[in-house]
């Protein structure tokens, strides 16, 4: 190899986050040790005349190893977290979930880049994808609703209900969320006074239109509609009301994080006592009766005869009463 080419390839190395030690380096090129400080010369050099392009960028020495000072990479712990967050979220097929981490991989530092390979043929052996894309790119579908959200334009969609009817819809969109293994597109309808946040997963909108026409808020609105999130539960949307229940089960922090919102009222040997703002709807009943006998609402009254209705209707399944 010759000299331009090792600089490069030296250079290369050092930017992927590598770590180099002169030795290393004479015995990998198989040249002297005064080419290879030459070769680091040249590299200090080319930074230290080129600050309006490389910034703050160092090459450091530390027990003969050279090493870059930039943070512009993902330290291996923080690709480690990287890669386990989007192998566990299960929105992507393996397919895709594969070619992303090998993207992510591919720019690294050969020193552990074996590491995380091992790492990502072991996780992906027992990875089973519970999210769909649908029809379209997932990749591109967010982009693209995105810049719709930016530009604060109506949309249109055609999207699939769960009772597999096809409805179009006109939509201010607020934001793009991900959430229990997919992704969903935070809206109001168009035209309606009540300016409601409605949740739609992006698998089932079939096609989607940018109208030239302004949605009927701004950026305030929109960032207050996209809070609906902490609100809500299992993406329904309703009224907003506060509960107050009892909680007994072991853990409440395992409570605190279906429900962003709560608050301890009181702690004794009964329990832990909490209220919590909500969105209520269907979605918070599943919530609550998840956590079994750990849970009893309080109030308000309304919420307690919802429950009662429906263990009732349980009931009568496994009982024929």
């Amino acid at each position: 190899m010759d000299k331009k080419n090792r600089i490069l390839a030296i250079l290369y190395r050092l930017l992927t986050g590598e770590h180099i030690s002169q030795k290393d380096l004479v015995s990998e090129y198989g040249v002297e040790e005064r080419s290879i400080r030459r070769d680091i010369a040249v590299l200090r050099q080319f930074l230290s005349e080129n600050r309006e392009r490389v910034g703050d960028l160092e090459l450091l020495r530390k027990n003969e190893v050279y090493y870059l000072n930039h943070t512009d990479l993902l330290s291996p712990d923080e690709l480690l977290l990287v890669i386990k967050i989007l192998i566990g979220s299960r929105v992507m097929d393996e397919t895709k979930l594969q070619k992303l981490l090998e993207k992510l991989m591919r720019g690294y530092s050969c020193q552990n880049r074996e590491f995380f390979i091992n790492l990502f043929k072991d996780d992906m052996k027992l990875y089973r994808s519970a999210g769909d894309s649908g029809s379209a790119d997932l990749f591109e579908r967010v982009w693209k609703l995105e810049g719709m959200i930016r530009r604060g334009n109506v949309i249109r969609i055609s999207y699939e209900r769960l009772d597999n009817e096809l409805v179009d819809r006109e939509l201010y969109p607020v934001s793009v969320v991900f959430s229990e293994y997919y992704f969903y597109l935070i809206a109001c309808r168009a035209g309606k006074e009540d300016m409601m946040a409605i949740y739609y997963r992006l698998d089932r909108i079939k096609s989607m239109k940018e109208l030239d026409q302004k949605a009927c808020f701004g950026t305030n609105g929109r960032y207050g509609l996209s809070d609906a999130k902490r609100y809500s539960q299992n993406m329904f949307m309703g009224k907003r009301i506060v509960i107050r229940f009892v909680y007994t089960g072991p853990s409440i922090e395992a409570i605190l994080d279906k429900f962003p919102t709560a608050k301890i009222v009181r702690r004794d040997e009964e329990g832990v006592e909490l209220t919590t703002s909500v969105e209520y709807s269907r979605g918070t009943i599943m919530e609550l009766l998840s956590q079994g006998s750990w849970i009893r609402v309080l109030k308000p009254d309304n919420v307690v005869k919802d429950i009662q209705n429906e263990l009732r209707v349980m009931k009568s399944y496994y009982t024929g009463e």
